[in-house]
């Protein structure tokens, strides 16, 4: 497998008033996606972090941040990649080779077929 990762911040959530401060952003939720060069599969881990208490000397508002500067948060915080990675690279394999697909069920009866109007 040759898995290239990528983010996607997905939320932010923030308080009005922290510190002094306002709009600050205080949990950061995001993607964390894997795609497998090889097999052209991909897998998603869904994360979510606390972010610390702001620093006054050295804050940016919510509406100047970019979303680089907050993945760059997030990389820098989250405790272990270890487990998000296990958790793509087995969505991978699921999809490469499908082991609990829905099954039909043998006494279910068969779904109406709409009418053709």
């Amino acid at each position: 497998m040759n898995i290239t990762y990528s983010y996607k911040i997905t939320k932010m959530e923030m308080a009005p008033s922290l510190d002094s401060l306002t709009d600050v952003v205080t949990v950061v939720k995001f993607d964390y996606i894997g795609k497998d060069s090889d097999s052209g599969y991909e897998g998603t881990f869904l994360g979510s972090i606390p972010v610390g208490a702001p620093d006054p000397s050295n804050f940016t508002p919510l509406k100047d941040l970019t979303e680089d500067e907050v993945i760059a948060w997030v990389v820098a915080t989250y405790p272990s990649w270890d487990h998000p990675q296990e958790q793509i690279e087995i969505q991978i394999n699921n999809q490469i080779t499908p082991k609990n697909e829905d099954a039909p069920m043998p006494w279910a009866p068969e779904p109406p077929v709409p009418p053709v109007s």
